[in-house]
C-alpha cells in the first residue's frame, strides 16, 4: 500500500490558502514600528512599505535561504538577526558564540515545554489533553526505555529483520521501493517492537494508521502555524476533526490489545498467584505509570492508547527522515563502494564477536556507523532553523549587540540557525562533502565556544579531551545540534540512535542498494525540510553471511 495522501493533501491546501489569503500580515505590521525589532537587523525584509508583512509571507518557502544568508553576515560577526517567520512571527536567531549563554537560563525566563507544544499545534492535533498536562509517557521515554536498552535491543533487531524481510525482500532479485515510505515502515515495526511488541508491532494495518495519524497530525500543524492566530479555531477545528479520524481508525485496531494488557495487569496486581509475566515494553510502562498517578481515569485504555501514539508521533518521523538520508548519503557518496565495504567489516567484526546477535553492548562498538550517521545528520538536519524558545520572563531577556546590549521581550521566539552552523567551514572543513571520517579523527570537530569565544578555549567540556577526541551522535557537542541542546535535548536520542545504528547495520550486510536518478530533493516549508518526493532506490537480499 502506497502512502495516504488524501487527508495530507486537504491540509496542505489548507495551509496553502491560510498562507495566500491571509498571511500573517495583522502581526506583521505590528512589529514593524516595535522599537525592539528596529534594534536588529531583519533579513529577508527590504525597505517598502509592509516589508515585514510581505517578508512574513515568504518564509513559507525563503526561511532557510534566509537563515543562512544571516548567518554568514550577521552570526558569523556575533551579532543577531531577524527572520520573518509565518508560524512564530520575528524570531531571533541566535549568533553560536551566545548559545550557552541563551539555552542555559532557567525555564522560567526561556520557556521550552509550551514552545515545543505550539510546534505541533497539540491543542487541535491532541484529542485528550490531560496527556499533554501530564505527559508521563515522555518520563517512560527518558527513564525506563533507555535504561532497558540492554533488554530492548534483541527485540528491535528481531522487528528490523521481520521488516526488511516484509518490505525489502528476502530475495536476490532487484526491487524498487519508495524510500521515504520503506523507512517509515520500517520504522514504526521496529520502535513498536519496544513500545509495545507483538503482535501490533508486526499488524501491517496498525503500523500504516500510526504513519498516517503522525503525519496528518504533522502536516495538520503546519496548517494551524500558518493561519493567522485570530482564525487559528478555524483551521484548528478542521485540523481536529481530521487528527480524530486518524486516532479513532487506529484505536478500533488496538483497543482489543490495550484492554487485554490492562485486564492482565490489574489481574496481576489483585492476585500474585496469577500467571502472567508483565513485558518488559513502552506501553507496560506507561500503565504502570498509570496506575502510580492514583487517578483510575488515566487507566481509561483510550487514554492510554492516545498515550502511545503520541510517543509514535513525536519519534517515527524524525527517526525515518535520519535513515532514508543516511542510505542517500552512503550509496550517493563519492567513495561509496569503499565506505560500505568499511562499515560491513565493522559490522560483521562486532556482529561475530557478540555470538551471531545484536546486543546493546555490541551496538555500542560501531564507531563508523556511529560516525555515518552524525554526518548525515549534520550535512542534512531535519529543519533549517531550529530549537525554539520562548521569551517568558516579563523583562525579557538580553544578548550582546555591536553596540552594547540588546532587549527581547517577553513573548518573543529565539531560535538558532542549525543550516547554517552544521555547513560552516569553520567547523567543518569541506562542509558540503559527506565524509564521516571526519567524526573518527582526534580532535577533528572542535565546540562552538572552541571557535567564536576564545575566553573560553580549555575550560568546561572542551578541557576534557577523551570527550572531544570521540564523540557519539547523543552527546551533542555543540556544533552538532541534531538531537536538541542541553538539558531539554530529544528524550529518546539514546533509544533512537542505537535502532539507527542497527537499521543500517542490517542494512549493509543483509542488501545492496541502488539509487536510481538523482537524490530526491527536500521541501523547505517554512524552518523544515519535508521528503514529499517520490524518491526511488532499487535493493536486493545479499547471499547470506558465513
Amino acid at each position: 500500500m502506497e502512502y495516504a495522501v488524501t487527508s495530507n493533501q486537504a491540509l496542505a491546501a489548507l495551509c496553502f490558502l491560510a498562507i495566500l489569503i491571509l498571511g500573517r500580515w495583522y502581526t506583521a505590521k505590528g512589529n514593524n514600528s516595535s522599537d525592539w525589532v528596529s534594534q536588529y537587523p531583519i533579513v529577508g525584509a527590504g525597505g517598502q512599505y509592509f516589508s515585514v508583512a510581505l517578508a512574513t509571507l515568504r518564509s513559507f518557502s525563503e526561511s532557510q535561504r534566509w537563515a543562512f544568508k544571516g548567518y554568514a553576515k550577521y552570526s558569523k560577526a556575533n551579532v543577531p538577526f531577524i527572520i520573518p517567520c509565518l508560524d512564530r512571527g520575528n524570531v531571533v536567531m541566535i549568533p553560536p558564540k551566545q548559545l550557552k549563554k541563551v539555552y542555559n537560563l532557567p525555564e522560567s525566563i526561556l520557556d521550552v515545554y509550551w514552545t515545543q507544544n505550539d510546534t505541533i499545534q497539540t491543542r487541535y492535533t491532541i484529542g485528550d489533553q490531560d496527556i499533554i498536562k501530564n505527559g508521563f509517557q515522555m518520563s517512560v521515554i527518558r527513564n525506563q526505555i533507555t535504561r532497558n536498552l540492554a533488554h530492548l535491543t534483541p527485540v528491535i533487531a528481531t522487528e528490523l529483520k521481520e521488516g526488511f524481510n516484509r518490505y525489502w525482500g528476502d530475495t536476490s532479485e532487484w526491487k524498487e521501493l519508495r524510500i521515504w515510505d520503506s523507512c517509515l515502515k520500517l520504522i514504526a515495526g521496529a520502535a513498536n517492537g519496544a513500545f509495545c511488541g507483538t503482535p501490533l508491532c508486526r499488524d501491517v494495518q496498525f503500523l500504516d494508521s500510526l504513519r498516517d495519524h503522525a503525519m496528518t497530525m504533522f502536516v495538520g500543524a503546519l496548517a494551524v502555524n500558518g493561519t493567522p492566530k485570530l482564525l487559528r479555531p478555524v483551521s484548528g477545528a478542521i485540523v481536529s476533526l481530521l487528527c480524530a479520524f486518524r486516532f479513532n481508525k487506529t484505536l478500533r485496531l488496538c483497543l482489543p490489545f490495550i484492554k487485554e494488557r490492562l485486564e492482565n495487569t490489574a489481574k496481576a496486581m489483585a492476585d500474585p498467584t496469577f500467571s502472567w509475566t508483565p513485558p518488559k515494553d513502552g506501553l507496560q510502562w506507561i500503565i504502570e505509570e498509570s496506575y502510580a498517578t492514583n487517578d483510575p481515569q488515566q487507566l481509561d485504555p483510550t487514554r492510554v492508547t492516545h498515550r502511545l501514539l503520541y510517543v509514535n508521533d513525536i519519534s517515527l518521523h524524525s527517526t525515518s527522515f535520519t535513515v532514508q538520508n543516511v542510505i542517500l548519503d552512503i550509496y550517493n557518496a563519492e567513495d561509496s563502494l569503499n565506505l560500505i565495504e568499511a562499515l560491513r567489516e565493522e559490522c560483521s567484526a562486532i556482529l561475530r564477536e557478540a555470538g551471531g546477535s545484536w546486543t546493546r553492548e555490541a551496538v555500542q562498538k560501531l564507531k563508523l556507523v556511529d560516525a555515518t550517521i552524525r554526518e548525515s545528520m549534520r550535512l542534512t538536519p531535519f529543519a533549517s532553523v531550529g530549537l525554539p524558545r520562548t521569551v517568558v520572563d516579563p523583562h525579557g531577556i538580553s544578548l550582546e549587540g555591536p553596540n552594547g546590549k540588546l532587549h527581547i521581550p517577553q513573548g518573543t521566539v529565539v531560535a538558532m540557525p542549525m543550516d547554517p552552523i552544521h555547513h560552516d567551514e569553520d567547523f567543518y572543513p569541506d562542509a558540503a562533502k559527506f565524509n564521516p571520517y571526519r567524526f573518527m579523527q582526534p580532535g577533528a570537530v572542535q565546540s562552538i565556544l572552541e571557535k567564536f569565544d576564545p575566553e573560553n578555549q580549555g575550560r568546561g567540556a572542551a578541557s576534557n579531551k577523551g570527550e572531544k577526541e570521540k564523540r557519539s551522535t547523543v552527546t551533542l557537542d555543540d556544533a552538532l545540534l541534531g538531537f536538541g541542546f542541553g538539558k531539554h535535548a530529544c528524550a529518546g536520542r539514546f533509544f533512537a540512535l542505537n535502532e539507527m545504528k542497527m537499521f543500517v547495520a542490517h542494512m549493509v550486510l543483509n542488501y545492496d542498494v541502488k539509487c536510481l536518478d538523482r537524490r530526491p530533493a527536500l521541501t523547505n516549508v517554512v524552518w523544515l525540510k519535508i521528503p514529499f518526493n517520490d524518491g526511488k532506490v532499487r535493493v536486493r537480499k545479499r547471499p547470506s553471511m558465513t
